[in-house]
Formats: structure tokens, C-alpha cells, sequence
């Protein structure tokens, strides 16, 4: 009778442990997928599935950050007067 008690006491607290492991994976937060700083903008990722080169895209982004030109860089004369 003592042994039997004891068995299903330790199948008890294998399930209890085994549903909050289970709980815990369901319900921990995924770090990688909400804050990871290196993800890919949406259209490059996307070029790049679409087996687009990664060096002609590479190129075309640099070209496009080149021909951006902050405030600072524009002269006083090129500025629209409101």
C-alpha cells in the first residue's frame, strides 16, 4: 500500500513538473524576435529571397544612402522659403 502511494506521487509530480516546463516554453518571451537590432529591413529580406544578388544589392543601398543629404547639407539658397 506504502510503495503504491509513493509511485503515483511520483508520477504526480512528473506531470505537475512536465506541464510547467510545457508552460513555460508556450509562455516565455522570444527576445530574438521582438528586439533583435540586426534584422533586415522588410524589402531587403525580401530581394534577397527572391535570390536577388546580395552584391548589387548591397551596391544599390549604398547609392541610396549616398543620395540622401541631411539639413545641414543643403544650402541656404537650395532651401524652400515658406
Amino acid at each position: 500500500m506504502l510503495a503504491a502511494i509513493d509511485v503515483i506521487t511520483w508520477i504526480a509530480v512528473v506531470c505537475g513538473l512536465s506541464f510547467v516546463v510545457l508552460l513555460g516554453i508556450i509562455l516565455s518571451p522570444w527576445p530574438r524576435d521582438k528586439h533583435d537590432p540586426r534584422r533586415l529591413d522588410k524589402d531587403v529580406e525580401t530581394r534577397l529571397l527572391l535570390r536577388e544578388d546580395p552584391d548589387e544589392l548591397a551596391d544599390e543601398l549604398d547609392a541610396e544612402e549616398h543620395a540622401r543629404s541631411s539639413v545641414a547639407d543643403i544650402r541656404r539658397d537650395e532651401r524652400r522659403s515658406g
